[in-house]
């Protein structure tokens, strides 16, 4: 039998503008999503990164994402 392997999750949230913070899924949202995600499928959260307020058009502009 084999020794089963730890599985770890990075979680990364994102909205581009206020106005869909408020009216899409809110940073604190998707992070009570993405956790219940993991716990389900048993993985362990490393880290959360967070970009708000960033556009979604290129990846070199968000901080969190780097």
């Amino acid at each position: 039998m084999g020794k089963e392997q730890k599985k770890i999750a990075a979680i990364y949230c994102r909205v581009s503008t206020q106005e869909q913070a408020e009216e899409g899924y809110s940073i604190g949202e998707q992070e009570r999503l993405l956790k219940e995600y993991c716990e389900k499928h048993d993985y362990e959260v490393f880290q959360v990164y967070v970009d708000a307020g960033i556009s979604g058009k290129d990846i070199k502009h968000r901080p969190a994402i780097q």
